[in-house]
């Protein structure tokens, strides 16, 4: 029988600081845990010009933005969240196909090719969220879409 309480959003199964990960990464975990963890309820939930002052705190490393952008699939792959990484490009990569062939039968074909960029623009708007319920939440999960 699992005696273990169960998680909530508060709170983390794990001592952030005894991850193996960057410093930076550590930074933005904290920052996320401060804030009210995914979805930062808290940091929302200030006002405007409060809420300014504390966005950059809860930015991930930019580093791994571009390399998610660059190398979405095999970014996540590297991080160990390969289920989600499958997820993502089986629904992106189809949606992509699809709306680019649209756009270029209708004559927007500077459209189309922009379209091309949004599996690499989904994979590193998700990845930081992503990261944070694998590390901090211990989420391994095939669902790519955080939970708020």
């Amino acid at each position: 029988m699992n005696t273990t309480p169960p998680v909530t959003q508060n709170q983390t199964p794990v001592d952030i600081d005894s991850l193996d990960v960057s410093d930076a990464w550590k930074k933005y975990f904290h920052a996320v845990n401060k804030f009210g963890g995914l979805g930062v309820p808290k940091l929302k939930a200030m006002p405007q010009e409060e809420r300014r002052a504390h966005m950059k705190e809860v930015g991930p490393p930019l580093i791994s933005l571009i390399l998610a952008f660059a190398f979405p699939l095999i970014y996540y792959i590297v991080k160990g969240m390969w289920k989600k990484g499958l997820v993502l490009f089986a629904i992106t990569v189809p949606v992509t196909l699809i709306i680019s062939v649209i756009l270029y039968m209708i004559g927007g074909e500077t459209l189309a090719g922009i379209v091309r960029f949004l599996p690499s623009a989904v994979f590193s708007g998700l990845m930081a969220q992503n990261y944070y319920a694998y590390k901090v939440l211990k989420d391994d999960g095939w669902m790519p879409l955080f939970k708020v």
